[in-house]
Protein backbone atom coordinates (compact mmCIF):
# COMPACT_ATOMS: atom_id res chain seq x y z
CA UNK A 1 0.00 0.00 0.00
CA UNK A 2 1.10 3.55 -0.74
CA UNK A 3 1.94 5.57 2.37
CA UNK A 4 0.75 9.12 3.00
CA UNK A 5 4.25 10.37 2.14
CA UNK A 6 3.75 9.22 -1.46
CA UNK A 7 1.08 11.92 -1.89
CA UNK A 8 2.91 14.91 -0.39
CA UNK A 9 3.09 17.28 -3.32
CA UNK A 10 1.43 17.93 -6.65
CA UNK A 11 -0.15 15.22 -8.78
CA UNK A 12 -1.35 16.92 -11.97
CA UNK A 13 -4.56 15.64 -13.52
CA UNK A 14 -3.35 15.20 -17.09
CA UNK A 15 -5.10 16.20 -20.30
CA UNK A 16 -5.35 13.73 -23.19
CA UNK A 17 -4.13 15.25 -26.49
CA UNK A 18 -6.28 14.40 -29.49
CA UNK A 19 -6.05 14.79 -33.23
CA UNK A 20 -8.65 16.65 -35.27
CA UNK A 21 -10.40 13.34 -35.99
CA UNK A 22 -10.86 12.92 -32.19
CA UNK A 23 -8.40 10.01 -31.92
CA UNK A 24 -5.87 10.03 -29.09
CA UNK A 25 -2.50 11.49 -30.10
CA UNK A 26 -0.12 9.22 -28.18
CA UNK A 27 3.02 10.90 -29.51
CA UNK A 28 1.79 14.28 -28.34
CA UNK A 29 0.88 12.72 -24.97
CA UNK A 30 4.40 11.35 -24.60
CA UNK A 31 5.89 14.75 -25.41
CA UNK A 32 3.51 16.31 -22.89
CA UNK A 33 4.80 13.88 -20.26
CA UNK A 34 8.39 14.86 -21.01
CA UNK A 35 7.37 18.48 -20.43
CA UNK A 36 5.43 17.95 -17.21
CA UNK A 37 7.47 15.32 -15.37
CA UNK A 38 10.39 17.72 -14.81
CA UNK A 39 8.28 20.36 -13.08
CA UNK A 40 8.41 19.25 -9.46
CA UNK A 41 5.55 16.75 -9.46
CA UNK A 42 5.31 13.68 -7.23
CA UNK A 43 3.01 11.67 -9.48
CA UNK A 44 0.55 11.70 -12.36
CA UNK A 45 -3.21 11.20 -12.65
CA UNK A 46 -4.29 9.67 -15.96
CA UNK A 47 -7.75 8.98 -17.45
CA UNK A 48 -9.32 11.44 -15.01
CA UNK A 49 -11.89 14.16 -15.65
CA UNK A 50 -9.32 16.67 -16.93
CA UNK A 51 -8.19 14.06 -19.45
CA UNK A 52 -11.74 13.36 -20.63
CA UNK A 53 -11.50 9.94 -19.01
CA UNK A 54 -15.20 9.04 -19.30
CA UNK A 55 -14.98 9.42 -23.11
CA UNK A 56 -11.96 7.14 -23.53
CA UNK A 57 -12.13 3.51 -24.57
CA UNK A 58 -10.66 0.76 -22.45
CA UNK A 59 -7.77 0.26 -24.90
CA UNK A 60 -7.01 4.00 -24.91
CA UNK A 61 -6.93 4.12 -21.13
CA UNK A 62 -4.54 1.18 -20.93
CA UNK A 63 -2.16 2.65 -23.51
CA UNK A 64 -2.10 6.05 -21.78
CA UNK A 65 -1.27 4.37 -18.48
CA UNK A 66 1.53 2.31 -20.05
CA UNK A 67 3.11 5.40 -21.60
CA UNK A 68 2.81 7.26 -18.29
CA UNK A 69 4.40 4.42 -16.33
CA UNK A 70 7.37 4.38 -18.70
CA UNK A 71 7.92 8.12 -18.20
CA UNK A 72 7.33 8.11 -14.43
CA UNK A 73 9.92 6.82 -11.99
CA UNK A 74 8.91 3.90 -9.80
CA UNK A 75 9.14 6.12 -6.71
CA UNK A 76 6.32 8.35 -7.97
CA UNK A 77 2.65 7.48 -7.81
CA UNK A 78 0.53 6.77 -10.88
CA UNK A 79 -3.18 7.35 -10.30
CA UNK A 80 -5.73 5.94 -12.74
CA UNK A 81 -9.20 7.39 -13.01
CA UNK A 82 -11.96 4.78 -13.06
CA UNK A 83 -15.53 5.42 -14.12
CA UNK A 84 -17.84 2.53 -14.95
CA UNK A 85 -21.51 1.81 -15.44
CA UNK A 86 -21.50 -1.52 -13.58
CA UNK A 87 -19.55 -3.29 -10.88
CA UNK A 88 -18.26 -5.98 -13.24
CA UNK A 89 -17.05 -3.33 -15.69
CA UNK A 90 -15.33 -1.46 -12.86
CA UNK A 91 -13.56 -4.63 -11.71
CA UNK A 92 -12.34 -5.36 -15.24
CA UNK A 93 -11.08 -1.80 -15.70
CA UNK A 94 -9.35 -1.93 -12.32
CA UNK A 95 -7.49 -5.10 -13.26
CA UNK A 96 -6.39 -3.60 -16.59
CA UNK A 97 -5.23 -0.41 -14.89
CA UNK A 98 -3.11 -2.32 -12.41
CA UNK A 99 -1.56 -4.43 -15.17
CA UNK A 100 -0.74 -1.22 -17.06
CA UNK A 101 1.20 0.14 -14.08
CA UNK A 102 -1.30 2.11 -11.98
CA UNK A 103 -0.64 2.27 -8.23
CA UNK A 104 -3.97 3.74 -7.13
CA UNK A 105 -7.50 4.01 -8.54
CA UNK A 106 -9.38 7.30 -8.29
CA UNK A 107 -12.96 6.05 -8.17
CA UNK A 108 -15.44 8.34 -9.91
CA UNK A 109 -18.90 8.36 -8.31
CA UNK A 110 -21.16 5.81 -9.95
CA UNK A 111 -24.44 7.37 -11.22
CA UNK A 112 -26.36 4.65 -9.38
CA UNK A 113 -25.45 6.32 -6.09
CA UNK A 114 -26.73 9.80 -6.94
CA UNK A 115 -29.69 11.28 -5.09
CA UNK A 116 -30.84 11.36 -1.49
CA UNK A 117 -30.81 9.66 0.91
CA UNK A 118 -27.31 8.23 0.41
CA UNK A 119 -26.69 4.53 -0.01
CA UNK A 120 -23.48 3.84 1.93
CA UNK A 121 -23.93 0.07 2.07
CA UNK A 122 -24.27 -0.14 -1.72
CA UNK A 123 -21.20 2.06 -2.19
CA UNK A 124 -19.25 -0.04 0.30
CA UNK A 125 -20.10 -3.20 -1.63
CA UNK A 126 -19.12 -1.58 -4.95
CA UNK A 127 -15.77 -0.24 -3.72
CA UNK A 128 -14.92 -3.41 -1.80
CA UNK A 129 -15.54 -5.69 -4.77
CA UNK A 130 -13.30 -3.56 -6.99
CA UNK A 131 -10.36 -3.55 -4.61
CA UNK A 132 -10.79 -7.18 -3.51
CA UNK A 133 -10.86 -8.57 -7.04
CA UNK A 134 -8.25 -6.23 -8.54
CA UNK A 135 -5.97 -6.05 -5.48
CA UNK A 136 -5.20 -2.35 -5.83
CA UNK A 137 -5.27 0.74 -3.59
CA UNK A 138 -8.21 3.14 -3.77
CA UNK A 139 -8.64 6.91 -3.64
CA UNK A 140 -12.06 8.22 -2.68
CA UNK A 141 -13.48 11.12 -4.68
CA UNK A 142 -15.64 13.87 -3.17
CA UNK A 143 -16.70 15.75 -6.32
CA UNK A 144 -19.05 18.66 -6.97
CA UNK A 145 -22.38 18.01 -8.65
CA UNK A 146 -21.60 20.34 -11.60
CA UNK A 147 -19.00 17.81 -12.78
CA UNK A 148 -21.17 14.77 -12.18
CA UNK A 149 -20.03 14.12 -8.65
CA UNK A 150 -21.65 13.20 -5.37
CA UNK A 151 -21.12 15.10 -2.13
CA UNK A 152 -21.24 12.43 0.56
CA UNK A 153 -22.35 12.87 4.15
CA UNK A 154 -20.06 12.13 7.10
CA UNK A 155 -21.56 8.69 7.73
CA UNK A 156 -20.98 7.57 4.14
CA UNK A 157 -17.42 8.86 4.15
CA UNK A 158 -16.67 7.03 7.40
CA UNK A 159 -18.01 3.77 5.99
CA UNK A 160 -15.97 4.07 2.79
CA UNK A 161 -12.86 5.07 4.74
CA UNK A 162 -13.16 1.78 6.66
CA UNK A 163 -12.00 -0.10 3.54
CA UNK A 164 -8.41 -1.08 4.30
CA UNK A 165 -7.17 -0.38 0.79
CA UNK A 166 -8.34 3.26 0.86
CA UNK A 167 -5.11 5.24 1.01
CA UNK A 168 -6.33 8.72 0.02
CA UNK A 169 -9.27 10.99 -0.71
CA UNK A 170 -9.55 13.77 -3.26
CA UNK A 171 -11.86 16.54 -2.05
CA UNK A 172 -13.16 18.61 -4.99
CA UNK A 173 -16.46 20.20 -3.99
CA UNK A 174 -15.11 23.73 -4.72
CA UNK A 175 -16.74 24.64 -1.38
CA UNK A 176 -14.28 25.81 1.27
CA UNK A 177 -16.60 25.08 4.20
CA UNK A 178 -17.21 21.54 2.91
CA UNK A 179 -13.48 21.12 2.32
CA UNK A 180 -12.61 22.11 5.88
CA UNK A 181 -15.26 19.86 7.38
CA UNK A 182 -14.18 16.86 5.31
CA UNK A 183 -10.53 17.43 6.22
CA UNK A 184 -11.45 17.56 9.90
CA UNK A 185 -13.48 14.36 9.51
CA UNK A 186 -10.56 12.46 7.98
CA UNK A 187 -8.20 13.66 10.67
CA UNK A 188 -10.73 12.28 13.18
CA UNK A 189 -10.87 8.97 11.28
CA UNK A 190 -7.08 8.72 11.34
CA UNK A 191 -7.00 9.39 15.08
CA UNK A 192 -9.76 6.86 15.75
CA UNK A 193 -8.36 4.06 13.58
CA UNK A 194 -4.61 4.64 13.65
CA UNK A 195 -4.60 4.47 9.83
CA UNK A 196 -3.16 7.14 7.56
CA UNK A 197 -5.35 8.40 4.69
CA UNK A 198 -3.81 11.13 2.54
CA UNK A 199 -6.11 14.13 2.11
CA UNK A 200 -5.68 15.74 -1.31
CA UNK A 201 -7.23 18.96 -2.49
CA UNK A 202 -8.97 18.95 -5.85
CA UNK A 203 -10.18 22.51 -5.41
CA UNK A 204 -8.68 24.60 -8.18
CA UNK A 205 -10.64 27.66 -7.05
CA UNK A 206 -8.77 27.98 -3.72
CA UNK A 207 -5.38 26.34 -4.20
CA UNK A 208 -3.35 28.35 -1.69
CA UNK A 209 -6.09 28.20 0.94
CA UNK A 210 -6.15 24.41 0.56
CA UNK A 211 -2.43 24.28 1.21
CA UNK A 212 -2.61 26.65 4.17
CA UNK A 213 -5.38 24.60 5.78
CA UNK A 214 -3.12 21.57 5.87
CA UNK A 215 -3.91 19.13 3.06
CA UNK A 216 -1.36 16.41 2.41
CA UNK A 217 -1.10 17.13 -1.30
CA UNK A 218 -2.98 18.17 -4.42
CA UNK A 219 -4.53 16.32 -7.34
CA UNK A 220 -5.87 19.11 -9.51
CA UNK A 221 -6.63 19.91 -13.12
CA UNK A 222 -4.85 23.26 -12.81
CA UNK A 223 -1.68 21.24 -12.29
CA UNK A 224 -1.88 20.09 -15.90
CA UNK A 225 -0.88 23.55 -17.02
CA UNK A 226 0.90 25.96 -14.61
CA UNK A 227 2.59 22.95 -13.09
CA UNK A 228 5.91 24.23 -11.75
CA UNK A 229 4.41 27.20 -9.91
CA UNK A 230 1.69 25.14 -8.23
CA UNK A 231 4.29 22.57 -7.11
CA UNK A 232 6.51 25.37 -5.82
CA UNK A 233 3.59 26.97 -3.97
CA UNK A 234 2.89 23.71 -2.14
CA UNK A 235 6.56 23.28 -1.26
CA UNK A 236 6.73 26.85 0.06
CA UNK A 237 3.76 26.15 2.34
CA UNK A 238 5.45 23.00 3.63
CA UNK A 239 8.47 25.14 4.56
CA UNK A 240 6.34 27.90 6.14
CA UNK A 241 7.62 30.31 3.51
CA UNK A 242 4.37 32.25 3.40
CA UNK A 243 5.75 35.23 1.48
CA UNK A 244 6.82 33.00 -1.39
CA UNK A 245 3.63 30.95 -1.29
CA UNK A 246 1.39 34.02 -1.44
CA UNK A 247 3.47 35.55 -4.22
CA UNK A 248 3.19 32.40 -6.32
CA UNK A 249 -0.55 32.11 -5.66
CA UNK A 250 -1.13 35.69 -6.79
CA UNK A 251 0.65 34.87 -10.05
CA UNK A 252 -1.16 31.60 -10.82
CA UNK A 253 -4.68 31.95 -9.42
CA UNK A 254 -6.13 34.57 -11.85
CA UNK A 255 -5.47 32.27 -14.83
CA UNK A 256 -6.85 29.27 -12.95
CA UNK A 257 -9.98 31.24 -12.05
CA UNK A 258 -10.53 32.02 -15.74
CA UNK A 259 -10.04 28.41 -16.81
CA UNK A 260 -12.46 27.17 -14.12
CA UNK A 261 -15.03 29.95 -14.52
CA UNK A 262 -18.69 29.04 -15.14
CA UNK A 263 -19.66 26.79 -16.72
CA UNK A 264 -16.97 24.78 -14.94
CA UNK A 265 -17.48 21.82 -17.31
CA UNK A 266 -15.65 23.81 -19.98
CA UNK A 267 -12.40 23.79 -17.99
CA UNK A 268 -11.24 20.68 -19.89
CA UNK A 269 -11.36 22.49 -23.24
CA UNK A 270 -9.89 25.66 -21.74
CA UNK A 271 -6.97 23.75 -20.23
CA UNK A 272 -6.19 22.16 -23.58
CA UNK A 273 -6.45 25.55 -25.27
CA UNK A 274 -3.90 27.00 -22.84
CA UNK A 275 -1.44 24.16 -23.48
CA UNK A 276 -1.99 24.57 -27.22
CA UNK A 277 -1.30 28.30 -27.02
CA UNK A 278 1.88 27.55 -25.07
CA UNK A 279 3.04 25.12 -27.75
CA UNK A 280 3.00 22.14 -25.39
CA UNK A 281 0.45 20.15 -27.43
CA UNK A 282 -0.33 20.28 -31.15
CA UNK A 283 -4.12 20.54 -31.05
CA UNK A 284 -6.81 21.91 -28.74
CA UNK A 285 -9.33 19.32 -29.94
CA UNK A 286 -11.63 17.75 -27.36
CA UNK A 287 -13.78 14.69 -27.88
CA UNK A 288 -17.50 15.34 -28.45
CA UNK A 289 -19.84 16.03 -26.84
CA UNK A 290 -17.28 18.45 -25.36
CA UNK A 291 -16.73 21.55 -27.48
CA UNK A 292 -13.32 23.09 -28.08
CA UNK A 293 -12.53 26.71 -27.28
CA UNK A 294 -13.24 29.21 -30.05
CA UNK A 295 -12.57 32.90 -30.40
CA UNK A 296 -13.03 35.26 -28.62
CA UNK A 297 -12.36 33.04 -25.56
CA UNK A 298 -9.13 31.82 -27.11
CA UNK A 299 -7.91 35.41 -27.28
CA UNK A 300 -8.97 35.90 -23.66
CA UNK A 301 -6.93 32.86 -22.58
CA UNK A 302 -3.96 34.09 -24.60
CA UNK A 303 -4.02 37.42 -22.75
CA UNK A 304 -4.39 35.65 -19.40
CA UNK A 305 -1.39 33.41 -20.11
CA UNK A 306 0.73 36.45 -20.93
CA UNK A 307 -0.49 38.22 -17.80
CA UNK A 308 0.60 35.15 -15.82
CA UNK A 309 4.07 35.44 -17.38
CA UNK A 310 3.72 32.12 -19.20
CA UNK A 311 5.21 31.67 -22.64
CA UNK A 312 2.76 31.94 -25.54
CA UNK A 313 3.86 30.61 -28.93
CA UNK A 314 0.55 30.74 -30.82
Amino acid sequence: MKSKDAFRGLIPALITPMREDFSVDYDSFDNYLKWITVQGIIGLAVNVDTGEGPTLTSDEKVELLKISRRRLSDSKVLVAGLSASSTSSAVEQAKLAKEAGADVLLLFPNPAFRGQPPSPDAMLSYFSEITDKADIDLMLFQLQDALGGIELDDASLRILASIESVVAIKEATFNFSKYKRTLELFREIEADTGREIAFLTGNDNFILESFLWGCDGALIGAGAQDTARIAACFDACQKDDWVKAISLAKQLQPLVDLVFSPPVRDYRARTKACLFLQGVIESKTVRPPLVEVKRPQLDLLRRALKAASLEVTR
